[in-house]
């Protein structure tokens, strides 16, 4: 069962593209990738779940990887109604309960997807994904500036990121020079092949506009962790030039007993610090899911 099949289940008029492998009769992990990648980033993890006795589905977000992507003018890029998608991918797949790891624009759709059923949520592994203010540093001020005020003017202030090198930048950002040899370039080149399809830029967009809202429901984040105390594993690349390593400590001002490490990596740590995640996960759900 170590093997990962790739599949694609009927969701809403959309075809949601997944990855799997392991037993379904074992303890289940949700997978959420992040911006601008897919369910591709687990290609290594998939397995190595599965090795150890755990079923592990991936699925790629509306608009991202294989999965449909329709065009901006018929569907709305927000992070709640993707959010809503994959709790009826969830609810289709039969998972009645689940861990989450939660990445980058993963971790605001799974935590949603949290407060949608809470029932289902066994343990929570967060990789460089933000719940907090802390983590939208001074990197973001031109941001906000945007969102607060999303004049021309404000636009035109944005870096350019909607394009092959800006795709790029997500996995090397920040990166020392020694480490750069640890990434492969099929990982941005698939990306960028991805979303540079027609009219799919201003998806993406649309899709980043709506981040704002995500702000909103960081209380609400926050105020689940409260109630919830689940089972929290924070791991977060010191070298991340998106979401600021200060934020991974905030985590244990609502969940106390959060399990927080700092990497020497970036933002894309799965690429090239597989092995010491893959280790942490496995020991933290050995301890909390059997």
């Amino acid at each position: 069962m170590e093997k990962v099949l790739y599949k694609t289940l009927e969701t809403d008029g959309l075809n949601i593209f997944y990855r799997e492998a392991g037993d379904p009769a074992h303890p289940a992990l949700l997978l959420m990738h992040g911006f601008p990648s897919s369910s591709h980033m687990f290609r290594r993890l998939l397995p190595a779940l599965a090795r150890e006795g755990y079923y592990a589905v991936a699925p790629d977000f509306p608009g991202f990887g294989y999965s449909s992507y329709p065009q901006a003018d018929s569907f709305s890029y927000t992070f709640e109604n993707i959010a809503r998608i994959v709790a009826a991918f969830v609810e289709k797949m039969q998972l009645q309960k689940f861990a989450l790891y939660l990445h980058d624009y993963g971790s605001t759709i799974g935590m949603r997807v949290a407060l949608m059923h809470p029932e289902k949520i066994t343990a929570l592994i967060f990789q460089d994904g933000n719940s907090y203010e802390e983590g939208l540093g001074k990197e973001w001020d031109t941001t906000k500036a945007y969102w607060d005020n999303p004049t021309q003017e404000n636009r035109d202030r944005l870096p350019e990121w909607l394009n092959a090198e800006g795709t790029r930048q997500q996995y090397l950002a920040g990166i020392p020079d020694e480490q750069l040899p640890l990434f492969s370039p099929d990982t941005w080149t698939l990306d960028w092949a991805l979303m540079n399809r027609p009219g799919h830029i201003d998806a993406h967009f649309a899709l980043f506009e709506d981040y704002r809202t995500n702000r909103e429901y960081f209380p609400l984040f926050q105020a689940f962790f409260r109630q919830t105390q689940l089972p929290a594993l924070v791991i977060w690349g010191r070298h991340d030039a998106y979401f600021n390593v200060a934020e991974a400590a905030c985590y244990q001002r609502d969940l106390p007993d959060a399990e927080i490490h700092i990497l020497d990596a970036g933002h894309k740590a799965l690429e090239s610090h597989f092995e010491e995640i893959s280790a942490l996960m496995i020991n933290f759900l050995h301890r909390v899911l059997h």
